[in-house]
């Protein structure tokens, strides 16, 4: 038996293990890149357009309870770039209404997804512009059983200067719903891929295709009926529980021009009845250069949170793009901070066997 978890921010609440995330609501066609011309001052997508408007909420999984939680409405701020500074609160007050220097970027909202309903930011304005061509990160605090927890989601902002290739990947449930997570109200996902010029939609000149990570590498995801199945001339690829253990990352793969690109997007099933605790040393992946990560994991139950014994774990590092960088099979595993910088981004895919 395998199963999987790729690194991502994670606090400790009396024995429970809460996983703070930042989910994106992505309307078809729209990724998570804003690109900025130049010549014309035109920003795609346009966010002021209702059609390309983008909602982001907090995701913060509890795996004693085993399910996502709802924050304190009461208690929550939103912030713009800087989580640390009263400057940047997008909310005039806890819980309150926008700040009047941020009424034209965003909104706030709520989304509902597998009968729960969360707290979301909407944004309706453009992040990008001639003076401001950096990623625009948003955070959201929050507290859970009496603990600040701190998520927080990036939009990449581009200068669009020729052609700029990237593959969007829209995740949708069953219900149409955007979302990443097979649960008890989720029996399948669907993943469809697009290729986009500076944020549109292009035709590819080759063919596409899906790869699972694996410890051994990308794998070739083939047609399989009721667990991995493709469609669209394999633009589409709709996973259903057996292709999900624990957390993975699959990535669409295209070729244009003699050029291939390739993109990941991670993906969790919460039946499981064992999960993994990733064990790092340090409470935020947010890594500096002199800053050396350690991953000591567990294998945990999911109903007991008990400490499972006779697994053995194997670790692969990879960059943004699923090239591997390095793997090993260990009980701790290292990654130094300069390797992060070099690759701007790692990711670390922990696989248990037993």
């Amino acid at each position: 038996m395998d199963i999987s978890a790729i690194d991502t921010l994670e606090a400790i609440i009396d024995g429970d293990t809460v996983v703070p995330g930042m989910n994106f609501v992505l309307p078809a066609g729209i990724g998570k890149t804003q690109y900025y011309n130049p010549s014309t001052k035109a920003c795609t997508p346009d966010y002021t357009k209702a059609a390309n408007q983008i909602i982001i909420y907090p995701a913060c999984y509890s795996s004693g309870s085993g399910k996502f939680l709802i924050p304190s409405s009461a208690d929550m701020m939103w912030y713009y770039d800087d989580p640390n500074t009263t400057a940047a609160q997008i909310l005039a007050a806890k819980g309150g209404a926008i700040a009047d220097k941020y009424k034209t970027l965003f909104q706030k909202t709520t989304y509902t997804v597998n009968n729960q309903t969360f707290p979301a930011l909407k944004i309706i304005g453009n992040l990008a512009a001639a003076d401001s061509l950096n990623d625009v990160s948003i955070y959201f605090k929050s507290k859970f059983n009496d603990m600040e927890i701190t998520c927080h989601g990036t939009i990449a902002i581009k200068e669009s200067v020729g052609s700029l290739f990237d593959i969007l990947i829209n995740c949708v449930n069953e219900d149409g719903v955007n979302d990443t997570v097979i649960d008890n109200d989720s029996e399948y996902l669907v993943l469809t891929a697009s290729l986009q010029d500076s944020g549109l939609d292009v035709a590819a000149t080759g063919s596409w295709g899906w790869k699972k990570a694996t410890s051994g590498g990308l794998v070739t995801v083939s047609h399989v009926p009721g667990v991995t199945e493709l469609s669209n001339t394999n633009k589409t690829l709709k996973l259903y529980d057996g292709a999900i253990e624990g957390t993975e990352e699959y990535f669409a793969c295209v070729t244009h021009n003699g050029v291939t690109y390739q993109k990941g997007i991670q993906v969790s099933d919460t039946h499981d009845p064992f999960y993994i605790n990733i064990g790092r040393n340090q409470a935020s992946n947010m890594v500096k250069e002199s800053d050396t990560i350690v991953y000591t994991p567990s294998v945990l139950a999911r109903s007991s949170r008990a400490v499972q014994t006779g697994w053995s774990f194997s670790f692969t590092l990879r960059d943004n793009s699923g090239n591997t960088v390095r793997s090993a099979t260990a009980q701790t595993f290292q990654v130094t901070g300069s390797e992060v910088h070099a690759k701007a981004g790692l990711i670390t895919h922990i696989i248990a066997r037993k």
